[in-house]
Order: structure tokens, then sequence, then C-alpha cells
């Protein structure tokens, strides 16, 4: 899709806020503050879980995951997590007496102090949440390292992407070394990630042991490389990550039809998120009053699928019609919608709508729970 238009931009602002993912209020000092809903909610935690399952979970070399809290020792906010996360470098040799090359992992939140995107929605947040890592290498290998590691980054939020081309990296054309993520907002480009080669030069400030422990010339099998390890940051910005992926699945699509007048139908507004990020990978929905019999089918429905481990949105319950049903499922980025109905009764059949394509098809209900799983994996 081409980047959208001022009117699907506002479009979209209004249609986050109608489905709960996020709620925008203006603060005194006409700096917005932002909450999110349980959509909102459960899309920063798919983004952020797929960021760990990528940096920590599936990574071939050593990452230790460390936190810090929001406050400094002065009870000042914090603004990076540079010197906490150099902190943990005694512990970490002291307990893993670890080698070269290796990674610290943190995800955490920052108060940004000044205003620097006016208009920019989730970008003029005061409390951004950073998810980081620092990778200690030997400095014949930062290059490469560095490299491959704008290579991985770049891979990761194409990855997920329904227009993985809007996601492009660029030198930062005010620092050295330093690679941009960027996304094409409403607005113009933007940047979600930066990674910055830091060199040798990032343990100056550190703590005369944790330098002395760095730089160590020891030569016991464990010890850290000799000479002062190279820095490579990598620094996501969750919320502009989060908005960045929304924007991208914002679509209109168009109901076919062989009808003349069929370009005069509204279109039909649909969140094509990836499955990984999506709040809710199924949704079910029913045609029928809520007899005792669908009321226990619902009940078994909902327990396979929760029982596979598949977050599922049941508002069975609900009187809204089929149409309406999946107006919202589309809008919240469901990938799939399970329909309970008469033939679920007669022939133990349930209906599967796909979001994307709104196509249906039926499956049996025991093979409900492989379905989706199968499906969620394929794509």
């Amino acid at each position: 899709m081409a980047k959208i238009t001022a009117e699907q931009w506002t479009k979209l602002r209004n249609l986050l806020q109608l489905r709960g993912f996020v709620t925008e209020k203006l603060a005194e000092n006409k700096r917005c503050t932002y909450r999110f809903g349980p959509a909102g909610t459960l899309l920063k935690k798919n983004i952020q879980q797929t960021w760990w399952d990528w940096v920590v979970v599936k990574q071939d070399w050593k990452v230790f995951p460390v936190d810090a809290g929001i406050f400094r020792p002065d009870d000042t906010l914090r603004e990076n997590f540079k010197e906490e996360c150099l902190d943990h470098l005694g512990d970490i040799q002291r307990i893993f007496k670890t080698s070269l090359p290796f990674s610290l992992a943190h995800c955490g939140v920052c108060i940004e102090q000044s205003m620097k995107k006016p208009d920019h929605f989730l970008f003029n947040s005061r409390e951004l949440t950073s998810l980081v890592t620092f990778n200690f290498c030997v400095p014949q290998a930062t290059v490469q390292k560095f490299d491959q590691l704008v290579t991985s980054r770049l891979m990761w939020w194409r990855k997920f992407a329904e227009n993985p081309s809007s996601f492009m990296e660029s030198e930062s054309k005010e620092e050295e070394n330093v690679v941009h993520i960027l996304y094409e907002f409403p607005w113009g480009q933007d940047s979600v990630e930066v990674i910055r080669n830091h060199g040798s030069q990032f343990l100056e400030s550190a703590s005369p042991p944790i330098r002395e422990l760095m730089s160590s010339g020891q030569n016991s099998k464990n010890s850290l490389n000799n000479g002062s390890p190279s820095v490579i940051e990598c620094n996501m910005f969750l919320e502009g990550g989060m908005l960045a992926y929304l924007v991208d699945a914002y679509t209109e699509k168009r109901p076919f039809s062989l009808e003349k007048d069929s370009t005069d139908k509204p279109a039909r507004t649909v969140m094509q998120l990836h499955p990984a990020l999506a709040p809710y990978n199924v949704s079910i929905a029913v045609t029928e009053s809520m007899d005792p019999i669908l009321q226990r089918i619902i009940q078994h429905i909902s327990k396979e699928i929760h029982e596979a481990n598949i977050l599922s949105l049941d508002v069975s319950s609900n009187s809204d019609s089929l149409e309406k049903q999946f107006i919202r499922n589309d809008e919240l980025g469901i990938p799939f919608s399970v329909v309970v109905d008469k033939d679920t009764i007669d022939m133990a059949c349930i209906g599967v709508r796909h979001r994307d394509s709104t196509l249906k098809e039926k499956i049996h209900v025991t093979e409900i729970k492989d379905f989706i799983k199968r499906q969620i994996h394929s794509i």
C-alpha cells in the first residue's frame, strides 16, 4: 500500500481510539499523554515478545538480560540505560566468566525531556519504552558485527510488515557510525530504531573496576579478549514501532461485486497485522440465539483454543449482527473469525472466515485448534 493520505491518517487515529488501541489526552503543558486499551496493550506485548525472541532467544551468541528502574540513584528520571547496563558487567563476569562476543538486553521506560515531534502522535509521548541491546565484540570484528546487526534488525522489522519495503536503513547525517531504521509515516520518514557503533570509547564512562575488568589481559580460557572491547548499541523505540506497524497494517478494501453500482459501496477497513503481532488470533462469532447446545459448543471451542496457547476474543454473548462482528474483528486485526451457527449443531461443522480475503471455509469442530495453529505458522 502507498503512503496513507491525510484523510486516512485521521481515520486511523479515530479507529485506534474506537477499538481500544490508543487513547490520547492533552495535558496542561500541551503535550499529549497516551493510554493503551486491551488491543494496544496486547499489540505492544506481542511486538516486545517478537523482539525478545529475535535478540535473546534465537541469537547464536551469549545474551544476558538485565534490568534497571525508571529512576537513577539520585532520583532523576532516566533518559537512557547505558550506566545501569554497564553496572551489571561485573556480576556477569563474576557469575558466568564470559568471553567475547556477548550482549546485554534490556527493556524499560525512559523519559523524553523535550517535545521533539509535535503532532506526530506517539512520537510526542514523554514516556518512551526502549528495547535495547549492548553488543560487545573484539575491535577487529566491529565493522563486520555492525553490518550484521544492521541487516538483522532490518530483517526483523520487515518480517512482520505488510509492506516490508516501507522499512529502510539510512546512515545518520548528524552522527558518524550510526544507522537508523526508518519507516514512512504520514509526515515523512522517521526513525524507529538506532544502531550505534560506539567503538571502545563506550566504556570510558564506566567505573574504574568495570574498565579494568573489560580491558583485562588475563589469558584464562574464559577471560575477555585483550584490550578494551567495542560496543554496538541497538536501541528500538517500542511506541514508534507500534505506530509503524499500525500505519503499515491500515488498509481500505473495496468489496468485490459484479454489480454495476459496486463502486458506491463503502470500503472495508482492515488492520492487516501479522498474526504474530495481532492482539487476538481468532474471534468466536455466532449467528443464532444462544441456546444451551451452542453455549456448550462455544465453551468446548474456547477451551481447545486456550489450551493451544492461542489468544482468542470471545464476545459471542453480544447481540451484534454477524456483519458487525466481522467489521469489529477486521478493525482489530484479528486474522480469523470462527462462526458458530445451525450447521455446527446439525453437522458438527464450524465456519472459519479469513480476515484479509473474507473467504469462508467449513471445518469439523474438532479440527479448529490444529487448523488455526497451522494457518498462523504458515504465514
